[in-house]
């Protein structure tokens, strides 16, 4: 029998915050204690890009994927109620706001830790890397159920706390001015509204025993994906 909406959407949460690299992984413990030295960071800065670099795509995949052709009311209201996340992502200022896009912030982020534009998008993935960025855009595509376990509910929902960490790391153990943290602080300031919009659409999407087991196993091949990442870059700097 499956769960009552609700009910399943908190245990994806629960298992999010338990399970997911971005808290519970070495290399971000070691980057959180500031035992990594400086170039150390600047490499996992920039392979982070791979995703910041790519997430107004990832977002405005989410509306793609919901309805066919000739879309029902329904599929229009999904739609809709998905345009927030894509103004986020592509700026604020667009619409007369004033916080700009998201991979705007992440440059300004990675200049902060003296990275040039040059470097930023002349990166040289580690194959790691590009395995987290297929998976997570993959689970984009599949179908809004998929986009927003393994996105919203997998990693947004943790953005919080992983952000707040980054933050204070950056800012404690390797010098990054304040104004180069906005990324973080934008993420922080928001993340609750992504999970609290993804807990109201799955309470339509994930009703059935098939539906709940399709956004479970999204979950776990979003975090799989991102501690695969992590372990690339370890392993890069073993080597």
């Amino acid at each position: 029998m499956p769960l009552a909406p609700r009910t399943f959407a908190a245990t994806l949460l629960s298992e999010a915050r338990d399970t997911h690299p971005w808290l519970h992984h070495r290399l971000f413990r070691l980057i959180w204690e500031g035992r990594l030295s400086r170039s150390q960071v600047q490499r996992v800065i920039r392979e982070q890009g791979c995703f910041f670099l790519d997430t107004l795509r990832h977002a405005a995949w989410k509306i793609i994927s919901v309805g066919g052709y000739m879309p029902t009311l329904e599929d229009l209201e999904r739609q809709r109620a998905l345009i927030p996340l894509v103004v986020e992502e592509g700026g604020e200022d667009t619409v007369g706001g004033k916080t700009t896009a998201h991979a705007y912030l992440y440059i300004r982020l990675a200049e902060g830790l003296g990275l040039s534009r040059d470097e930023i998008f002349a990166t040289e993935y580690l194959p790691t890397t590009i395995i987290e960025k297929n998976e997570l855009f993959l689970l984009q595509r599949t179908s809004p159920l998929e986009a927003l376990c393994g996105g919203n509910i997998a990693t947004e929902s943790i953005n919080p706390i992983h952000m707040e960490r980054m933050a204070q790391a950056l800012d404690r153990h390797y010098g990054v001015a304040r104004e180069a943290l906005e990324f973080y602080a934008v993420h922080m300031e928001v993340e609750g509204d992504h999970a609290a919009r993804a807990v109201r659409l799955l309470e339509r999407l994930a009703v059935t025993d098939e539906e709940q087991a399709r956004g479970r196993l999204a979950l776990r091949r979003a975090i799989t994906a991102r501690r695969i990442c992590a372990d690339g870059m370890l392993a890069a700097f073993a080597g």
